[in-house]
């Protein structure tokens, strides 16, 4: 059997041996749409605020295929009146502010030309603070939203592994969250409940935590779109933004949500870009895949991720914070005591994930550009994934029986017995 896993802009390919292979596991019956009449049939239903006067566009930032560049225009467009004004906000998050190169690449050259762009900023100064919720989350959000009388969100509805899903309110709750709301929402107390987990979204405090930090602003017109595997747009939804979440949850899980019947001893995983653009970002394929309620590896089975890792470890703080606390890894039960003792903050959490999906498998990265960064970590990294299925039958037997994820973070896949 000859696979093609997705690898940056690319892929990369690899022959197995069709009677090991239990599976590919992904959802093919879904027909690719065309982005902008989906949004303009989509907005046709909908009541767009053509009263308001100051209205934002609150974008996700370049990790997201949002198909910002397809969007904008139609939506512009449709906004343009005389006497409106219309910014544009990049939800970073924590994450590292765009170049005007990367702005262009995001959006288009003709929208950074003609509108404001802005770029959230999480310090403290910038922000403002809404007070605690029931679960002690302080509540901070971006205080240049006050300026509008309007937000448009822009967001994507696929798996998260801590929001369930993302979209809805979690592009403004945590896109232009401060720092010490998303260090709560990625503290130990909620990575380690049961209900904080990829798919879930009923009885899930993190979802519950970015429904609240909407209480106290100007309200949300939200447009969100559902991808295929591969990023190509099979629905939109507009509306305001908790009708949009809950409608589009039952399509997304016909999407992406894959059950089998037998657990593999391999698991080989592409990611894709932009999600494989660096390690912090693909390193969430080890939890999607081992993180859910029934992982389709058995325990002492091996996940192969596939990722370019174009831009090393990233480059925003916790990225950084990430890359450090990772190669403190020597024992995944150590870390994780020493973890929940000291507690952690953005970043740093995501070196826990690791951990926590590294206690009971083995993991082994691909990278074909030979990243010198690789070394120290606290799992084996090849440059072609030969060698590292390889390196897996030496642990578990050349008979090993394998599944192929082939886009990792867009899928949930479960073990299911009767």
């Amino acid at each position: 059997m000859k696979i093609n896993l997705p690898y940056g802009n690319s892929s990369i390919g690899l022959i197995l041996p069709d009677d090991r292979v239990l599976g590919v596991l992904q959802n093919d019956e879904f027909e690719r749409k065309n982005i902008r009449k989906l949004l303009i049939r989509s907005l046709r239903r909908s009541d767009l605020p053509f009263r308001k006067k100051r209205v934002l566009v609150v974008v996700p930032d370049a990790t997201r295929s949002a198909h910002l560049k397809e969007m904008l225009p139609i939506l512009m467009e449709k906004l343009s009146t005389p006497g409106r004004s219309i910014d544009i906000m990049i939800a970073t998050g924590l994450h590292k502010r765009h170049t005007p190169e990367q702005l262009q690449r995001l959006l288009g050259a003709p929208i950074v030309k003609h509108h404001k762009i802005l770029h959230h900023d999480p310090s403290e100064n910038s922000v403002m603070d809404l007070g605690r919720n029931k679960y002690d989350v302080p509540i901070t959000l971006d205080k240049a939203i006050l300026n509008y009388d309007f937000i448009i969100s822009i967001g994507v509805i696929e798996p998260h592994l801590y929001a369930g899903y993302s979209g809805g309110a979690k592009t403004i709750a945590i896109g232009l969250a401060g720092e010490a709301t998303i260090n709560a929402t990625h503290s130990i107390k909620f990575l380690d409940d049961p209900a904080t987990n990829i798919g879930s979204v009923k009885e899930n405090k993190f979802q519950e935590t970015l429904w609240d930090a909407l209480k106290n602003i100007p309200p949300i017109f939200s447009i969100n779109t559902v991808n295929n595997q591969d990023g190509k747009a099979l629905k939109v939804f507009c509306g305001p933004v908790k009708d949009v979440f809950e409608k589009s949850i039952d399509f997304a899980r016909r999407v992406f949500e894959v059950s089998v019947t037998k657990t593999c001893d391999i698991a080989i995983c592409g990611v894709g870009y932009p999600k494989d653009i660096n390690l912090y970002q693909a390193s969430r394929a080890l939890n999607y895949v081992l993180s859910v309620d029934s992982p389709v590896v058995r325990k002492g089975g091996v996940v192969i991720v596939a990722a370019q890792l174009r831009d090393g470890i990233g480059q925003s703080p916790s990225e950084k914070r990430f890359y450090d606390e990772l190669k403190k890894i020597t024992s995944p039960e150590s870390f994780i005591s020493h973890i929940r003792t000291e507690g952690c903050i953005a970043g740093e959490h995501r070196a826990y994930m690791v951990a926590k999906a590294m206690m009971n498998h083995k993991v082994m990265f691909v990278t074909t550009l030979g990243k010198d960064f690789m070394e120290g970590l606290p799992f084996k990294f090849y440059r072609s994934i030969e060698q590292a299925v390889k390196a897996a039958e030496d642990i578990i037997g050349k008979n090993s029986k394998i599944y192929v994820i082939p886009h990792a973070l867009a899928t949930i896949a479960r073990a299911i017995f009767s």
